[in-house]
């Protein structure tokens, strides 16, 4: 009885923390790092209670576990050992009296140190996902959770484009020379607000698609229905063109993998509603392209040939790529590229202006951070996550799953492949909120694997049944 308590308040503050990260800003201020940070530490923390009360091992695969281990070790290690700090009054590294000087460490000990503790609880949600996805019931709830988060933040960023607005509602508009255009919802750069809508309307529709073949309540169903317009208008209206490029590339494989089964299981009466609902569903996004200004980004993609050669993003990839050489085996250290860039940039002989907080170039930030050893780790988690989602899809979801598992799993990894190919020019992976989802995605796909596992063990003297998956 304990233990469940323990577990039901672990898995509804991880849902509220799910909720919360992308409307603190999508946890990019320090006051919503901070607390998305105790939230999902408090998790883990009931999580590990309910774990010894009940005495039992998480249900998560061991290798992810052991990768999971890893990426802590190497990162704390770099943190622990750091040989600087950076005084960004003076822009210079001030040594520090490290622990054993002869070894490598991270050149900003209070970057690293900050940065290890977010990963840490970041893995950690992993595993606790993984756990979690073994309840049909509790997955359901996740899923349901992600769609409303999605759908919200969907609705207020068209809502700040349809009012003309020139700042999030609740934020000061900046001075007329700045210009400020690049937010879309509680999201300060829109690159980012792409990413995360991307990561979530594939699941709102799968809930769509969900409603309509186990023939739901019609609340429910117009529920999900106005849900994924709304975050597929989102999408549309916000003015990242890679952000939208993404999303077509997910429409069309969603399409090719759902359509076929989910026409055969209608009637021709249902096809006929299907068909009607489309055109609906068609001339609403039509309606919201016209509310919302769509012409925005219909005119940022005209410009993209114009800016391409001069974009500054793609002259600072070239710039990060010069430090390849001096990365070595493990980095300049967790979340160091801030510090570390501004020399790089200097000594280019084509200084860019302004600070780069972040590489528009995820994969090239890791392995400066982490090291040839740190970005192998990485690449083994999150790519490794999606293989063994697909070979465990292909291997037991027609036998062993359920309908709920067998239509979320592969929406999730068709997410993931969605914001790994944005990480290509932007820097979602850089950002808590979206960490997060890609946290729990990763969960979803590395658990996925123990859920053919449905043996039953029989306590001695009783005659309950404990299954090993919730159902």
């Amino acid at each position: 009885m304990i233990s469940q308590i323990f577990r039901t308040a672990s898995c509804w503050i991880f849902f509220a923390a799910v909720l919360y990260a992308p409307w603190a800003y999508g946890a990019t201020t320090s006051a919503a790092i901070q607390t998305t940070n105790c939230m999902l530490l408090a998790t883990l923390v009931l999580w590990i209670f309910e774990l010894l009360i009940s005495r039992r091992r998480p249900r998560c695969p061991r290798f992810l576990g052991l990768l999971a281990g890893m990426l802590i070790c190497v990162g704390g290690w770099m943190a622990f050992n750091a040989r600087s700090m950076y005084d960004s009054e003076f822009s210079v590294f001030v040594p520090l009296r490290n622990f054993a000087p002869s070894f490598t460490g991270s050149v900003d000990y209070a970057i690293s140190a900050a940065w290890m503790f977010r990963a840490a609880l970041l893995l950690g949600t992993m595993l606790f996902v993984s756990d979690l996805s073994q309840s049909n019931r509790w997955l359901l709830r996740l899923w349901y959770v992600i769609g409303l988060a999605g759908g919200s933040i969907a609705f207020l960023g068209l809502l700040q484009k349809a009012t003309g607005a020139r700042m999030i509602f609740w934020q000061p508009p900046p001075p007329p020379e700045f210009g400020v255009t690049t937010f879309f919802a509680t999201y300060f750069y829109h690159g980012n607000a792409g990413a995360f809508l991307n990561l979530v309307w594939p699941l709102s529709a799968g809930l769509v698609i969900r409603e309509f073949t186990n023939r739901s309540h019609p609340g429910t169903r117009a529920l999900w229905t106005v849900v994924f317009i709304l975050t597929i208008a989102g999408v549309l209206a916000n003015t990242s063109r890679m952000a939208q490029l993404v999303a077509l590339v997910l429409l069309v494989l969603i399409g090719l993998h759902y359509g076929p089964a989910f026409l055969r299981k209608l009637s021709g009466a249902q096809k006929s509603v299907v068909i009607a609902g489309a055109l609906a569903i068609g001339l609403t996004l039509i309606a919201l392209a016209q509310a919302t200004h769509l012409e925005q980004p219909l005119n940022r993609w005209r410009l993209l040939g114009e800016r391409m050669p001069t974009d500054a993003r793609w002259q600072a990839s070239c710039i990060a790529m010069s430090a390849l050489p001096h990365v070595g085996f493990f980095g300049f250290g967790p979340g160091t590229f801030r510090v570390v860039f501004p020399g790089y940039n200097v000594g280019s002989g084509r200084t860019l202006p302004g600070t780069w907080r972040f590489l528009h170039e995820d994969y090239l930030q890791t392995v400066l951070e982490w090291g040839w050893l740190g970005s192998t780790l990485w690449t083994l988690l999150f790519f490794g996550g999606i293989a063994v989602a697909i070979r465990s899809y292909k291997t037991y979801g027609r036998r062993e799953w359920t309908p709920r598992r067998r239509m979320l799993q592969p929406l999730v990894t068709v997410a993931l492949m969605g914001v790994a190919l944005h990480a290509l020019v932007d820097f979602p992976f850089q950002i808590e909120s979206i960490q997060l989802y890609v946290a729990t995605y990763l969960g979803i796909c590395w658990g996925s694997s123990l859920w053919y596992q449905k043996s039953e063990v029989r306590h001695q003297g009783s005659e309950v049944t404990v299954r090993t998956g919730y159902s």
